[in-house]
């Protein structure tokens, strides 16, 4: 007797549909977790897509093996619930992971009218400090999002800050939340040994808004000696504030606005420190990058901060507010050539290595 043969079309219908929406794929840190995490998830259990309301501007490609994408073509997802609908409901994913507010809130929304077994979000932020710097909007989503949470079988924070945020400020019940890093991906890229050279390069990797510190991150600049430069990676609502400072300071040779780029990890091995300013983060994924390609950091104590820098072995931390510490920081991570990139490597690697992460994720649907 023969044993029954499984078709490619029966093999495929075997694994599990596993969705991931996002409003784009911009340079985003959350953009960048699932579009990290769809390549990692196990293609021989999961038939993956991604979903994006609009792919008018990519910072990630959309030619990843084993990942199909979906452009909604919405823009905005207050005008994507009927397209959103119409294509789960077509589709059936047996699972559904969501991100950031807005998204979180539209899949919850369009999940209470069709039967998804698994609907998953992922925090991006602490909220209690994010209303903080967003006003308005902030308290617009806390309208909303404590409810849509309640609409969710699993909810995944990326620090234990973030866990009990969600659960002081949306009242979220503990049991359904999961505390998982964010991962990263490899790269053959590391940081060599600076040469002898007189000019410190000092890299930040953020948007252009309130909560990320620039404007005191250019006053901290504007007290270093002239031999430490700084590059800004990014963009946002307060570029053009921010690049006037710079030059009303007299500091535009050696302060750069480099925009948005793709290959953030060549950029990175051609400074010597990376800086992160914020007065809120999730879970900065720019810290994750830098240490993967062995480049220390200085940085202000944030959410996820101190399960990654280990002071003196791949940066400092500072607390909140201490720019004269932050200055001094810099000096002694600029000059003291003690860092070891490949350990560096290797501890966050330890850490949150991409199929690490991905197996936790799996997880929450297995």
């Amino acid at each position: 007797m023969y044993a029954p043969q499984i078709t490619i079309k029966e093999e495929v219908n075997l694994k599990k549909k596993v969705f991931f929406v996002l409003s784009s794929l911009t340079s985003g840190g959350s953009e960048r977790v699932f579009w990290n995490l769809a390549q990692g998830f196990n293609k021989d259990k999961f038939d993956v897509t991604i979903v994006i309301l609009d792919s008018t501007v990519n910072c990630f490609s959309m030619d990843l093996p084993g990942v199909r994408f979906i452009d909604l073509k919405t823009k905005k997802a207050s005008k994507s619930f009927f397209a959103l609908y119409s294509l789960l409901k077509k589709e059936a994913p047996y699972a559904v992971f969501s991100t950031t507010d807005h998204i979180n809130i539209l899949v919850s929304l369009v999940g209470r009218f069709l039967k998804i077994p698994m609907l998953i979000a992922r925090a991006s932020n602490i909220p209690h400090e994010q209303r903080l710097f967003e006003g308005f909007k902030s308290r617009f989503y806390e309208l909303f999002a404590s409810a849509s949470y309640r609409g969710y079988k699993q909810i995944v924070c990326q620090s234990e800050e973030m866990k009990q945020s969600l659960i002081d400020t949306y009242n979220v019940n503990h049991e359904l939340i999961r505390v998982i890093a964010n991962p990263v991906l490899k790269t053959n890229k590391l940081k060599e040994d600076k040469t002898p050279d007189k000019i410190y390069r000092l890299l930040v990797v953020a948007r252009f808004a309130l909560e990320k510190g620039l404007e005191r991150l250019v006053d901290i600049m504007a007290h270093l000696p002239e031999n430490y430069h700084l590059d800004f990676v990014g963009t946002g609502v307060l570029k053009e504030q921010i690049n006037t400072k710079i030059k009303n300071l007299g500091l535009d040779h050696r302060l750069k606005i480099l925009g948005e780029i793709k290959n953030i990890h060549e950029v990175m091995v051609q400074h010597d420190l990376m800086v992160l300013s914020s007065y809120t983060e999730g879970f900065p994924n720019v810290v994750l990058e830098a240490l993967t390609v062995g480049l220390p950091v200085v940085t202000f104590k944030v959410s996820g901060i101190p399960g990654l820098i280990i002071d003196g072995f791949n940066g400092f931390v500072l607390e909140q507010g201490d720019l004269a510490g932050f200055r001094r920081r810099i000096i002694q991570a600029c000059t003291q050539g003690q860092w070891n990139p490949a350990e560096i490597r290797r501890n966050v690697y330890q850490k949150c290595a991409l199929d690490k992460i991905s197996a936790q994720y799996e997880e929450l649907i297995s």
